[in-house]
């Protein structure tokens, strides 16, 4: 069994290292492709979008087909979008490539998960969960730093080809260890619902990335698009009440302890993905530091993220008692976003530093735990789509965080670049400007930057309530492949 975690876990360090090693290189990146704030936004959201709706369609596949076969499917789709990505000429090619990377992203992640599921308990769970947590963690939040030496040092074409090998380790541990049973019973794909979720997140990532760009915020393609988006997601309500294995089950909703793990889940996403996607733009433009030391000050979000997750994953395990750490964890997020919302470009670094170090502590802590819970909750025909559900959602709420703030950073930048004289939609060298125009363009990014974390803090009040609520279910302690055997025991 050790072989085959530590094949999932190479797996699940491929989708962590994808959506966050370029971060740090993203300002040279699109310097040497000649592209802007909106390519810079894009580079990153068609990642995130292609992997947050992909997490629901390969959680629902894991209750159909055999997860080995699914694992193996996701890291060769997820390789070769890598290799693609990494020879891309022009900032378009990059876009279009990092979108396929994150549907084999989304799959690394989902079909992980149910692996882990189907090897270790729920109460067991917590240990190892809290090690695949930390990789993750640390993969998302320590990304940014490996990112920043290798574009230092090699290029940022480099960081594309990082996960190979691990790819290769990854497929070689998991065909020789891992021979799980296939899952009984209809095989049909709700294709309805998969064009639904598509065409409603796509839309309103689309919209938020373009939209002050390309026409006016308020002008009738954001009408289009926003309405539109919306009758896809009533849609897909309509079409999921009705067919026979639906790609979201409604009916995990009306379980208390899914509906209050989705709601964290959400506040979580938006601040983990938001940290890393702008506190690089934050370092190397507010603060002028280099993308190696940019990732390093993200460094303290890494670190006590992996303790987080690690430690408490182990005293969860051994005592059955997970209500009052993932409270703290909420705590944790709620005042660390405080923190985050006050920056400003000169706010002592060794503070900025605390914010993150708490932001890491909070993401450590809940993640690992609302993936468990909701496994706990949910029966076991359905442990797929319930595994999908909080990375779903987290990644959902984050995606269109990214893009929504990654919009209000552009036209704020935009509707000052004539005093800035940096161009009206390119990312600054801060290097190559005079002082006085230097000055200005750190203020403005570190005022925008600090104003944005500033719309994290409400969410993070509700994760902390929703938390509270959580009932207080024990643990089971049986694995997936028990429960099955079990149920089919039963019939």
């Amino acid at each position: 069994m050790l072989t085959a975690m530590v094949g999932t876990l190479l797996g699940l360090v491929l989708s962590a290292l994808a959506s966050t090693t370029i971060l740090t290189s993203l300002p040279v990146m699109m310097n040497e492709l000649g592209a802007g704030q909106t390519a810079y936004t894009w580079v990153i959201t068609a990642n995130l979008l292609t992997t947050t709706v992909s997490l629901a369609i390969w959680g629902k596949l894991c209750d159909l087909f055999s997860h080995t076969r699914l694992m193996f499917a996701a890291i060769g789709l997820f390789t070769a979008a890598s290799l693609c990505a990494g020879l891309s000429p022009t900032a378009e090619a990059l876009i279009g490539f990092r979108a396929v990377q994150g549907v084999g992203a989304g799959g690394l992640i989902s079909v992980g998960t149910v692996l882990l599921a189907d090897l270790v308990s729920p109460r067991e769970r917590g240990k190892y969960a809290g090690i695949v947590g930390g990789v993750i963690g640390v993969g998302t939040m320590g990304g940014p730093v490996l990112g920043g030496l290798i574009t230092d040092g090699l290029g940022w074409r480099w960081n594309f080809y990082l996960g190979i090998p691990f790819a290769v380790a990854s497929v070689i541990l998991l065909h020789r260890t891992l021979d799980l049973p296939s899952p009984r019973g209809s095989t049909r794909i709700d294709w309805a619902g998969f064009v639904l979720v598509t065409a409603s997140a796509g839309l309103a990532m689309a919209w938020v990335s373009v939209a002050g760009d390309m026409f006016p915020w308020w002008s009738w393609q954001s009408v289009a698009m926003v309405t539109t988006s919306l009758g896809c997601a009533i849609a897909t309500i309509v079409v999921e009440r009705k067919v026979a294995e639906p790609l979201i089950p409604l009916g995990l909703f009306t379980d208390p302890t899914i509906s209050r793990v989705v709601i964290t889940s959400v506040s979580l996403g938006v601040t983990m993905l938001s940290v890393p996607a702008f506190m690089s733009q934050y370092f190397q433009i507010a603060r002028g530091m280099s993308p190696s030391a940019s990732g390093s000050m993200i460094l303290a979000m890494s670190a006590s993220t992996f303790i987080a997750s690690t430690v408490l994953g182990q005293v969860i395990s051994r005592t059955g008692r997970w209500k009052p750490w993932v409270i703290v964890g909420a705590a944790f997020l709620l005042s660390a976003t405080v923190g985050l919302a006050t920056l400003t470009s000169t706010t002592p670094l060794v503070l900025v530093g605390g914010y993150l170090a708490g932001v890491g502590i909070a993401v450590g802590i809940l993640m690992s735990n609302m993936q468990i819970l909701a496994q706990n909750s949910a029966p076991p025909e359905k442990l797929g789509a319930a595994t999908a559900l909080p990375a779903f959602f987290r990644q959902l709420a984050g995606t269109l965080a990214v893009g929504v703030l990654g919009a209000v950073i552009a036209t704020r930048v935009s509707a000052t670049s004539g005093t800035a004289g940096s161009g009206r939609d390119t990312v600054p060298d801060v290097a190559e400007l005079s002082e006085p125009v230097r000055q200005a363009v750190q203020t403005l990014y570190a005022d925008v930057i600090g104003d944005l974390f500033l719309w994290c803090v409400p969410l993070a009040a509700v994760a902390f309530v929703a938390t509270v609520l959580l009932p207080n279910r024990p643990l089971r302690t049986s694995t997936a492949v028990q429960q099955r055997a079990d149920t089919l025991l039963s019939e």
